[in-house]
């Protein structure tokens, strides 16, 4: 029996790579890549990853129109809250998505004044789900935009 060969991704010509839909800035590996993979399968979305807020903002620009889910501790570099500010300066149209582990409240009153969309806990066990809806209420609305 045969078996089904894998097509090769599209290349994006502008950037050399596939063009994903989503960033996804973490420096706990196993969450991104789990992330990634539950966005792939469950929406057909593909998603860049990078560790650290200083690796995304050196390749940031202006006219990126993909959603940002964006970490708010980071080991190396700024917090979460320093990067969506700087996000916010470069694009004030940047759609970003705050994911963390800290359950603090007035943390996640802060990103959401300093323009985060949702704030999600990492430790809630419908943490991909929730960003899935969330991700899935943007499009709609950006649909319902463009009529």
């Amino acid at each position: 029996m045969s078996q089904p060969i894998e097509q090769p991704s599209k290349i994006n010509p502008e950037t050399g790579a596939d063009k994903s839909e989503v960033i996804i800035i973490d420096d706990d590996q196993s969450f991104s890549f789990m992330l990634k993979d539950y966005l792939q399968s469950t929406l057909d979305i593909k998603s860049e990853l990078f560790s650290n807020g200083n690796d995304f903002l050196s390749k940031y620009k202006s006219n990126d129109s993909r959603k940002i889910i964006l970490d708010y501790e980071f080991d190396v570099g700024p917090n979460g809250l320093v990067v969506l500010q700087l996000i916010k300066e470069i694009n004030p149209l940047a759609i970003i998505i705050v994911v963390s582990a800290q359950d603090d409240l007035e943390k996640a009153l802060e990103t959401i004044r300093q323009g985060a969309t949702d704030y999600f806990l990492k430790t809630n066990k419908t943490v991909f789900a929730n960003i899935v809806s969330s991700l899935l209420k943007l499009k709609e609305l950006e649909k319902n935009k463009l009529n």
